[in-house]
């Protein structure tokens, strides 16, 4: 099958976050050129089942418009990565939160085209997961990057919270990532990152600071909690 490099990075992308609308491919993949160039690239990619089309979303987004198509992995698009086993769809529906982890992504990409990071690695669920002296931590992403200019590495794990969790959970996965900070070794992870939690309004930004302070103690300096129209600009 003839594919172009564009196709394979695509294929890869929707493949490492499970779902992506047709607006983060618009910001990943496409540049410098008109929006008929990326509604002919998907097509061709549905129709040779690299990629399904779930169902249009209802919520607008940059590039995409309103009435964005989601997509996620097809089966050829299964067979070309090489994954084992039977190909299944992934999911029927659309994933509100993969998505939001995907629109927590781009602004990295989009501050890396602005010239403050330089993107060095990431990983998205269940890559980024990682046990570590028995913490089971599971956060929606992992990014390092540099930030130009400073000579500086940053590495965080976020957390893309949707406000739907009780404080309990939080104050357990808060709990979890503490014992990973005091128990890390260098086996376990090189450089022990940041932990952000990007959440959806003030309130919910209260409550997980006071969680924060009380269950983190002495390393709640490694945490941080930001709006998700503003997170970028605090962590670049």
């Amino acid at each position: 099958m003839r594919m172009t490099s564009r196709d394979a990075a695509i294929v890869e992308t929707v493949n490492r976050f499970g779902q992506l609308s047709s607006g983060h491919i618009w910001q990943l993949h496409f540049h410098n050129t008109n929006k008929n160039s990326l509604d002919r690239v998907l097509k061709r990619l549905v129709e040779k089942k690299l990629l399904s089309r779930i169902e249009r979303r209802l919520v607008g987004g940059n590039g995409g418009g309103s009435g964005q198509y989601v997509y996620q992995l097809g089966s050829m698009g299964h067979d070309f990565l090489g994954k084992r086993g039977k190909f299944t769809p992934a999911h029927r529906t659309v994933k509100h939160h993969m998505l939001e982890i995907v629109d927590a992504y781009v602004q990295f990409v989009e501050a890396e085209k602005s010239g403050r990071i330089r993107v060095l690695n990431y990983f998205a669920e269940p890559d980024s997961h990682i046990d570590i002296a028995g913490a089971k931590l599971r956060p929606d992403l992992f990014i390092e990057y540099e930030l130009l200019g400073e000579g500086e590495a940053a590495s965080y794990w976020i957390e893309v919270d949707r406000g739907f969790e009780s404080v309990s959970v939080i104050s357990s996965m808060v709990a979890r990532y503490v014992h990973a900070m005091e128990h890390a070794t260098v086996k376990d992870i090189e450089t022990v990152p940041a932990v952000l939690f990007i959440v959806p309004d003030a309130q919910r930004k209260r409550n997980i600071d006071t969680v924060i302070r009380r269950e983190a103690k002495a390393y709640a300096d490694m945490f941080s909690v930001e709006m998700r129209e503003s997170f970028i600009t605090s962590v670049t």
